[in-house]
């Protein structure tokens, strides 16, 4: 979950898994994550809906606020394995309040799960993630550079 803004108004948005594909219930709507925004502050919530650009595996994912418009350009990170199976742990940048997402990269092709963002001080982010076959735990950091352009790949370092 993370707070956007829409017309200048605080608007909480929650980004979850989606386990339609397991349950069987709405089959179409399997293998992306779902989305939905609060105008109340979290009184009631819009109707859940697939964000067609984030496949899952229907897995935990992780999501942050790097930035807001005032300081910059607005900037919101999201992670998850971005496949139809726990694979491909991929980072994306929103800079439209997690609308769309125009910024995408691999972090790690293989086996890959649960994951978690944060800032760090230097201003890098940092990612915790699950990887071959849930056997280590794996930190790679990296610079929005990297994220944007074609900076070397994020240094990754095994727990």
């Amino acid at each position: 979950m993370v707070e956007t803004l829409e017309e200048d108004e605080p608007v909480p948005l929650l980004n979850m898994r989606n386990h339609w594909a397991r349950s069987g219930g709405q089959p179409g709507r399997a293998g992306r994550r779902l989305v939905a925004r609060s105008r109340d502050g979290g009184a009631s919530w819009t109707e859940p809906i697939a964000d067609e650009a984030l496949v899952e595996p229907t897995c935990q994912a992780s999501l942050l606020r790097y930035s807001w418009a005032a300081d910059g350009p607005s900037r919101i990170v999201f992670a998850n394995p971005a496949a139809r199976s726990r694979t491909n742990m991929t980072v994306r940048l929103s800079y439209d309040e997690g609308r769309t997402w125009t910024v995408s990269r691999q972090v790690y092709a293989g086996s890959s799960a649960y994951c978690s963002l944060a800032v760090l001080p230097d201003g890098r982010i940092g990612l915790l993630y699950e990887r071959d076959d849930y056997g280590e735990i794996a930190f790679a950091s990296f610079t929005l550079a990297w994220l944007t352009e074609s900076e070397a790949r994020p240094q990754a370092q095994r727990q």
